[in-house]
C-alpha cells in the first residue's frame, strides 16, 4: 500500500495533458514510470502549469486493484488531492474524503449557510482556495474549516492559480481578473471583458483565456502587465505552460493549438483533436472522443486511438490515464508498438465502473481517482492502485 500522506456548472470539469511541458522535452518513448508513492494533485490542472501531469508519480501500469470506492454526489470538476484529502467538486458543493480509507472527512458549500462556490480548490501549504459567487474563500483541508474570505463585486469563474512566491494568488471572475495574497488581502485587477474561463500561472507569467475567446498573457503576479492579446476560435476551456517558450491552449469544440509567446501568441500548429483536454509533455495528449498524441514542439501526430473516451485525462510517469462509459483505462505514452494505425500494446489496462467517467482524473498518493455517474444519477468515487 502507498504512503499516506454547489460546485454549480461553473466548475470546470476540462482537463489539459500533456507531459512536463518542456519544448524540447521527452516524447512519449523516452519517459519512465514515477516511482514517488507520496505526490499530491492540488489543483485541477495538477501543477501550476496545469499540464495535467507528473513525471514522477508511480501509479498503475498494469491492472490495478481497488483501494476504495464510495457512494458521492454528481461530480462538478475532477478531484483533488492534497493533505491526505480527496476533495471533490459536485453539485452542490465541495466533498472531502480519506485518501487511504476513502472515509468522508467533511463538506463545504451545502446548504444556505455555506459559501456559494463556483470554483473547484486550489491547495497550497494544506489550505484550499475556492472562487465563491462573491469572491474567494480559504478552509483547512484537514476538517474545512475557514481560514478567511474575502468578497469581490463580481463571481470566480476560474480556480485561482499562485505565484511562483507561494504568496500570490489570481483568480478568474466574470470580467477579468483578481489578485490577492494568501492572506486575502486584494492586490491588483485586470479586465478581461468577457469571463475567465482557463488560468495557468508558472515562473513570472500567468496566462487567462475567456469565453469570449480571446487568450491573454500577463507579465507578473505583484502587478500584472499585459505582454499580448490573441483571439481564438472559441471559449477557451484549458491553458498550459511549457517549461519553455509559450503555451498549449484548447478551444471548446475547436481544436488543440501550440502558442508562441516569442511571438506574441501566435500559432505554431493546431489539430482538431475535440476538447476534452490534453496532457502535456514532449508529446502532447488530447481527448475528444478518442486519444491523440503529438508533438509538442514540431506538431507532428505521432498516433492515435478511438476508443470513445469522455474523461480530461491525467498522466504519470509513462501513462496517460482518462475513461469512457463504464470504464477507467491507462494507455503508453510511447503508444505501445507498431506505426501509425496499427499498433499493438497502445493499452495498459480497462477498469470497469459503474457509470460513466466524464468529469477528470487525478494521479496521487500511487492510484488514479476517478468518478462514475450511471443511468440512475448514482456516482461512485474509485481509487485505482
Amino acid at each position: 500500500m502507498p504512503s499516506r500522506r454547489r460546485l454549480l456548472c461553473g466548475f470546470g470539469s476540462l482537463a489539459a495533458a500533456g507531459l512536463a511541458g518542456c519544448t524540447d522535452g521527452p516524447s512519449g518513448n523516452d519517459v519512465s514510470p514515477g516511482t514517488e508513492t507520496d505526490t499530491e494533485w492540488p489543483q485541477p490542472g495538477g501543477t501550476d502549469r496545469f499540464d495535467c501531469y507528473r513525471a514522477d508519480a508511480a501509479a498503475p501500469r498494469d491492472s490495478p486493484d481497488e483501494r476504495w470506492a464510495v457512494p458521492s454526489i454528481w461530480p462538478a470538476g475532477r478531484p483533488v488531492v492534497a493533505g491526505g484529502r480527496v476533495m471533490l467538486p459536485t453539485q452542490g458543493g465541495l466533498v472531502a474524503y480519506d485518501v487511504a480509507s476513502g472515509d468522508e472527512q467533511w463538506r463545504l458549500g451545502f446548504g444556505e449557510d455555506g459559501p456559494d462556490l463556483r470554483t473547484p480548490p486550489l491547495v497550497v501549504d494544506d489550505i484550499a482556495y475556492l472562487g465563491t459567487r462573491t469572491g474567494l474563500v480559504a478552509v483547512d483541508v484537514t476538517d474545512g474549516t475557514e481560514a478567511w474570505t474575502a468578497e469581490f463585486d463580481t463571481s470566480a469563474t476560474a480556480p485561482p492559480v499562485v505565484g511562483i512566491d507561494r504568496e500570490r494568488l489570481a483568480v478568474g471572475t466574470d470580467f477579468g481578473l483578481i489578485g490577492l495574497d494568501t492572506d486575502g488581502q486584494k492586490l491588483w485587477r485586470r479586465e478581461t471583458f468577457t469571463e475567465v474561463t482557463a488560468l495557468a500561472s508558472w515562473g513570472d507569467v500567468l496566462y487567462a483565456g475567456t469565453s469570449g475567446g480571446e487568450l491573454f498573457g500577463y507579465a507578473g503576479m505583484d502587478d500584472p502587465n499585459g505582454m499580448w492579446r490573441r483571439q481564438l476560435d472559441g471559449r477557451v476551456v484549458q491553458v498550459a505552460l511549457l517549461d519553455g517558450d509559450g503555451m498549449v491552449a484548447s478551444v471548446f469544440g475547436g481544436p488543440t493549438t501550440r502558442r508562441d509567446d516569442t511571438a506574441a501568441g501566435a500559432e505554431r500548429w493546431s489539430h482538431a483533436t475535440g476538447s476534452h483536454g490534453f496532457v502535456l509533455a514532449g508529446d502532447t495528449y488530447a481527448v475528444g472522443g478518442g486519444l491523440t498524441a503529438i508533438h509538442t514542439r514540431t506538431g507532428e501526430r505521432r498516433w492515435s486511438v478511438d476508443d470513445r473516451l469522455r474523461a480530461p485525462p491525467a498522466g504519470a510517469g509513462d501513462t496517460v490515464y482518462t475513461g469512457g462509459d463504464g470504464f477507467v483505462v491507462g494507455y503508453a505514452m510511447g503508444g505501445g508498438t507498431g506505426v501509425g494505425a496499427y499498433r499493438t500494446n497502445t493499452e495498459r489496462w480497462r477498469y470497469e465502473v459503474d457509470g460513466a467517467v466524464t468529469s477528470g482524473l487525478a494521479v496521487a498518493d500511487g492510484a488514479v481517482f476517478a468518478t462514475a455517474m450511471n443511468d440512475d444519477g448514482d456516482t461512485t468515487l474509485y481509487a485505482l492502485e
